[in-house]
């Protein structure tokens, strides 16, 4: 049950808070006061669209805030448990949060923890029911009807209906997995021989990992031939060059020095130090004329490098850009093609494993089917019932069943037909029904779900569209019955139903001289004595009198 609505920065509505009861609390007020605003932000509270329009001009975000009493909702509480979120303080108490901003982000909130839209939906449909305005519009749509009847099955139909749909899933995800094996296997020749080429071209080429750097540094030294020739020449020959040579002079130095090597520490650690340096110039000496050998012209090993980056260059335009990757698409290339060796052993397997599901997923939609057919019967006589009481009596209501291929909802197709008067035959709906007829039509087949709905709490906004005179009285104590059970939340223009309610509030619009402002306050029985007298219109005494005489018939 909803305890308290929170509600900044929506449309008109700068910032309110409103604490809500059990039983049937009414919304009034006049045309254009922000009615359907309430119910707008009760819809994004309940996980709806995030429409930036509904942020307040001037905000750059807007907040909705709505606090739970789940004592009356198992089905929720156990949802919180399965996700593991814990209680702010109270465990009966649930704080649901829906922000939306400028930019077109948004977050839901459970308890303060932030919640994918999804499993958010799914929470929120176990608190609240919300029949828009004009939702009963949606009967015109023959796909909504089979959710309709679901409704007014028990735990064991629903159970059925979850069952079904899952065994669909199971199903859709094995048939499209063996479509695609019976693709690639009409496609299989072909693959394999585009894969065999390709094979065949990487495993000629002889790559290895990293050659291709190893081949350019190669080709760098000889494009440098002549940089490197002249520089290790001239550095050669001031190593070994005549007399004044840096190995000449240093065998002099270290020579000199040797001598001295007996007379003490100092001089035979300069000895030392000039025999180092002496050796580390010779073989610097050697290694430069050995990659002067090296470096020598070689137009044949030139030729090979540069005719093996070339191959490598064409290779790795349609297969990689360097050797590893080339290598790996190779090992790709092996790996495809034993799985097409073995594509008809996976393709049989797959067909089995596909008509297993497919079995599977029949057999619980006949289950389904047989209880929809009992279902059925029991809510055509429920739903009857609820049009003789909204003085719609004689009206024959059926439920039409066409059998179909499986899906997610079952294996037929739902269609609800209608006689509003004796003698007339059975039509669909959209054929038939005025708006008024299908505004009591949905309150009959609410009314008769509600029986067995979990759901404790459900929002009509504008139920009494199309509805005057005798029937908005029924329809005022239709609701009033609803209310006996669950919590009800209206938005009505029908003072027979404001009347009827446990608690009214009022929406209006007011000016602070800057802007518009709306706002919604419950109401003392004074005032909602005024608030019908406004209502019924004419002789304001009058209407006051009248006005007393309606709440005191509820009283």
């Amino acid at each position: 049950m909803l305890t308290s609505l929170y509600i900044r920065h929506i449309a008109l509505i700068d910032e309110m808070t409103v604490p809500f009861s059990p039983g049937l609390n009414v919304l009034t007020g006049e045309t254009g006061a922000g009615k359907s605003i309430i119910v707008d932000a009760m819809a994004l509270l309940l996980g709806g669209r995030a429409d930036k329009s509904l942020i307040r001009d001037g905000q750059q975000r807007a907040l909705v805030e709505g606090i739970f009493d789940l004592r009356d909702c198992k089905s929720a509480a156990a949802f919180l448990r399965e996700m593991d979120i814990a209680s702010d303080g109270d465990e009966n108490e649930l704080v649901l949060s829906r922000e939306i901003t400028l930019t077109g982000r948004s977050a839901c909130r459970v308890n303060g923890v932030t919640l994918p839209a999804q499993q958010y939906q799914q929470l929120t449909s176990l608190l609240m029911d919300l029949h828009g305005q004009h939702a009963h519009q949606s009967l015109m749509d023959d796909k909504n009807h089979v959710t309709l009847l679901d409704a007014f099955g028990d735990e064991s139909h629903l159970k059925l209906v979850q069952d079904v749909s899952h065994a669909y899933r199971t199903w859709a995800e094995s048939h499209r997995y063996y479509q695609e094996l019976v693709e690639k296997n009409r496609l299989k020749q072909d693959r394999e021989d585009v894969l065999k080429l390709q094979r065949k071209e990487l495993k000629n080429a002889r790559l290895e990992r990293g050659e291709e750097e190893e081949l350019q540094k190669e080709r760098d030294m000889f494009r440098n031939s002549e940089k490197i020739s002249s520089a290790l020449e001239t550095a050669y020959d001031a190593l070994y060059d005549g007399a004044s040579s840096a190995i000449g002079s240093l065998q002099s130095a270290m020579n000199a020095l040797q001598k001295l090597s007996d007379l003490g520490e100092p001089f035979s650690d300069m000895a030392s130090r000039a025999e180092e340096m002496y050796y580390e110039c010779e073989d610097l000496g050697l290694l430069c004329s050995q990659k002067l050998d090296e470096c020598g012209a070689d137009p044949e090993r030139q030729e090979e490098v540069l005719a093996r980056l070339d191959l490598i260059k064409k290779l790795s335009r349609r297969h990689g850009a360097t050797t590893h990757e080339m290598l790996n698409k190779l090992e790709r290339i092996e790996d495809e093609l034993r799985q097409l060796q073995n594509l008809d052993a996976d393709l049989q397997d797959a067909e089995r494993d596909e008509e297993k599901k497919r079995e599977a997923l029949k057999n619980v939609c006949a289950k389904l089917t047989k209880s929809r057919k009992s279902v059925a019967s029991a809510f055509e006589k429920a739903v009857e019932s609820q049009l003789n009481d909204l003085n719609m009596a004689g009206t024959r209501f059926v439920t039409e069943f066409t059998a179909c291929e499986p899906t997610h909802q079952g294996a037929e197709q739902v269609l609800f037909l209608i006689a509003p008067n004796r003698g007339e035959k059975l039509q669909s709906l959209s054929k038939t029904a005025s708006g008024g007829e299908l505004s009591r039509l949905m309150l009959a087949i609410k009314a008769a779900a509600a029986e067995k709905s979990l759901i404790p709490s459900m929002i009509f906004d504008e139920i009494d569209t199309g509805i005057s005179g005798r029937a908005a009285q029924v329809v005022a104590e239709k609701l009033h019955a609803i209310a006996q059970s669950h919590q009800v939340l209206c938005v009505t223009h029908l003072q027979q139903i404001a009347a009827a309610a446990s608690h009214q509030y009022l929406v209006e619009k007011t000016f602070d001289g800057n802007r518009t402002v709306s706002s919604l306050r419950p109401l003392s029985m004074d005032e909602r004595v005024h608030e019908i007298a406004r209502m019924l219109g004419g002789d304001q005494e009058t209407a006051m009198q009248h006005a007393r005489e309606m709440l005191s018939a509820h009283a």
